[in-house]
């Protein structure tokens, strides 16, 4: 099973997009609002992986671009009469424009200083949200209105097979990004940024891609949350948001575009399926004590499981230099 996935990395992806379609069509009802809302959360850990998994850039400002696509989304919607879909990639837009003025002045810092900076944008964010005028509802929050297609509505189900058709969208292009001179320009600032610079790569512009990406695939996440849960208040900018999205990809596997899926199965998942199945009172102690146990036996992620172990070199010598599906861990070179 391993050398299928090695010789195939996209299959595992697709699988668990097919799966997470048809799987909750059967039942619906909190089942498929859970399937749903793991689908929205994997687009952020798409975004997020790009930045921290392909780049090594921790960036605490996930939520800023979560928070600005559902409301912006929202806010077109509801004031004025964009259309839904518009207004979805109109948002992510907003947040990848966003994403890149924060980024300016904070890709001389490395590591946590860039992830202590990025705190303080969230830390902003969310006094701004609290302080905003009635379009937005302020520290209330506003209403957002329920999914549509082209003036259709669309009810749990089918708005559950859209998300999962914004999600194959948004794999594919994560894949095709991967394996273009950008991906191969991530992992050479990851390997050794003063290398890179050394080869002549542009990394300031190349980091500058990186938060881009990430900011649009938060922010249309964002979008998609609006319409499933119908209310958004300023909690979403919290830093709570912020740490979920880089858990999902620590958990998952960095730089593996599968581990962002397990990532938010797990990380998201997990504990609404807790809640579903009547463990309540012991949500967090069990969430808590699986996520130690997933990080001390699988510390290179819970994509590790799918991937066979090879000779140190093996995985770049096949794929051009560029790895698709994971990352090499550090104990392999």
């Amino acid at each position: 099973m391993t050398k299928v996935f090695d010789a195939y990395p996209w299959l595992g992806p697709l699988l668990f997009v097919l799966a997470f379609v048809l799987a909750p069509l059967v039942s619906g009802g909190y089942v498929l609002y859970i399937f749903t809302l793991v689908i929205i959360y994997t687009l952020a850990s798409f975004g997020t992986n790009i930045l921290t998994g392909y780049t090594n850039l921790i960036s605490m400002a996930g939520a800023v671009f979560f928070g600005i696509g559902a409301y912006g989304s929202a806010i077109l919607t509801t004031h004025f009469g964009v259309p839904l879909v518009l207004s979805m990639f109109i948002a992510a837009s907003i947040a990848t424009v966003v994403g890149l003025l924060l980024a300016l002045p904070v890709l001389r810092l490395e590591e946590v200083f860039l992830a202590i900076a990025t705190l303080g944008f969230v830390m902003i964010s969310v006094e701004i949200a609290k302080s905003s005028g009635d379009m937005s509802g302020g520290e209330n929050g506003m209403g957002a209105p329920g999914p549509t297609l082209f003036g259709w509505a669309l009810d749990e189900r089918a708005y559950h097979v859209f998300t999962a058709v914004v999600l194959a969208g948004a794999l594919w292009v994560a894949r095709n990004l991967a394996r273009s001179r950008f991906g191969r320009g991530f992992l050479a600032i990851k390997g050794s940024e003063t290398a890179a610079r050394a080869l002549g790569l542009n990394t300031t512009a190349l980091k500058l891609v990186a938060f881009g990406v990430c900011a649009f695939y938060t922010g249309l996440s964002g979008a998609l949350y609006a319409p499933l849960v119908r209310f958004i208040d300023p909690s979403l900018f919290s830093i709570m948001v912020s740490i979920s999205f880089v858990s999902m990809v620590i958990v998952g596997g960095l730089g593996s575009i599968l581990g962002s899926v397990l990532g938010a199965v797990f990380v998201i998942g997990a504990p609404q399926l807790l809640t579903y199945l009547g463990f309540d009172q012991f949500q967090r102690a069990l969430y808590g004590v699986a996520m130690i146990l997933a990080l001390m036996f699988l510390p290179d992620g819970l994509a590790s499981l799918f991937k066979r172990k090879r000779l140190p070199g093996a995985d770049a010598a096949q794929s051009g230099g560029c790895l698709l599906y994971t990352s090499p861990s550090p104990r392999d070179s």
